[in-house]
């Protein structure tokens, strides 16, 4: 494809996304006959029909469907490389924020980044997602969040990241345990069944020998989908589970949970906030990592 034809990009994005000509037309404020024409173009660049024209309008084609991901992903870019020269205007701006999140980080953060957020920028959306998947780089690079928050990543990685704080992790019980109370040593952590937080499509967990030696050792009898999920399962039986520190005394007021001293443990991670280097001089972007640093300074303690 020759740099000239790099502007076709737009209107197969437009076509694909409006399932219509017309209305891709007025989307882009063209004629249909020059949405044709450049779909003419793309057709004979792919060497496929690229859509079908059916009752509602147009059908994507299999192929049309393949590459359509790759090339809203690049248009999505570049339209943000150009919005980053301009102005952004929080007080009357309606741009909304999609940010993916851990569990307990979310329940804590965000109530307070949104109040912190409306006091500045009341047009100012937030959508808030679980981490899905551990591909952060396709997700952001694909602009499917604005923002991911989430543990330091252990590979090497191209994402920009900010640490936004050190979370610690403790071990947690039901209140009443018949064997556990104020302190756990080594020896009873491994000899008590445990809950834990599966990871994305695998049978392993979050924390692993990476984070504590023996901690493979674990007898683990439930596998949770999150970490909130957890909360019912110990309260419900013996078995005990690894929590974040910083969440331990809200979540202990709604669930009859203890946390155990453990001498033998010291498990820390860096939670960090990462985005796509794309993103990093847009100013609505550079707006929200600013909000997002400034409330986490409350939830995390030094």
């Amino acid at each position: 494809m020759k740099s000239t034809e790099l502007n076709l990009i737009p209107f197969f994005v437009a076509v694909y996304e409006e399932s219509s000509m017309s209305k891709a037309a007025n989307r882009l404020g063209v004629s249909q006959p020059a949405v044709s024409k450049a779909l003419k173009r793309l057709r004979e660049i792919y060497d496929d029909p690229l859509f079908h024209r059916s009752p509602a309008g147009v059908k994507p084609t299999t192929f049309a469907e393949d590459i359509y991901p790759a090339l809203s992903a690049s248009f999505k870019n570049f339209t943000s490389t150009l919005s980053a020269a301009r102005d952004f205007d929080p007080k009357i701006s309606e741009r909304i924020f999609s940010i993916a999140c851990m569990t307990t980080i979310a329940y804590q953060l965000m109530p307070e980044l949104l109040v912190k957020i409306k006091s500045k920028a009341p047009n100012i959306a937030l959508e808030v997602h679980p981490l899905f998947t551990e591909d952060h780089e396709s997700d952001l690079r694909l602009q499917r969040y604005d923002l991911v928050i989430d543990m330091r990543p252990i590979e090497r990685t191209s994402l920009k990241m900010a640490a936004l704080g050190r979370e610690s992790i403790s071990v947690i019980a039901r209140e009443g345990h018949p064997r556990l109370s104020g302190e756990i040593t080594a020896e009873e952590f491994l000899q008590e069944d445990h809950v834990v937080v599966s990871r994305w499509k695998s049978r392993s967990a979050m924390l692993s020998s990476h984070h504590f030696q023996h901690l493979n050792k674990r007898r683990i009898v439930y596998r949770s989908p999150g970490v909130l999920e957890m909360l019912p399962v110990v309260c419900k039986t013996d078995y005990i589970a690894l929590f974040p520190s910083s969440a331990i005394d809200t979540m202990a007021k709604h669930y009859p949970i203890q946390s155990l001293e453990t001498p033998f443990l010291d498990i820390s991670e860096d939670i960090c906030m990462l985005w796509h280097p794309s993103r990093t001089t847009e100013n609505g972007h550079k707006w929200l990592r600013s909000q997002v640093q400034s409330v986490s300074k409350m939830i995390f303690k030094e």
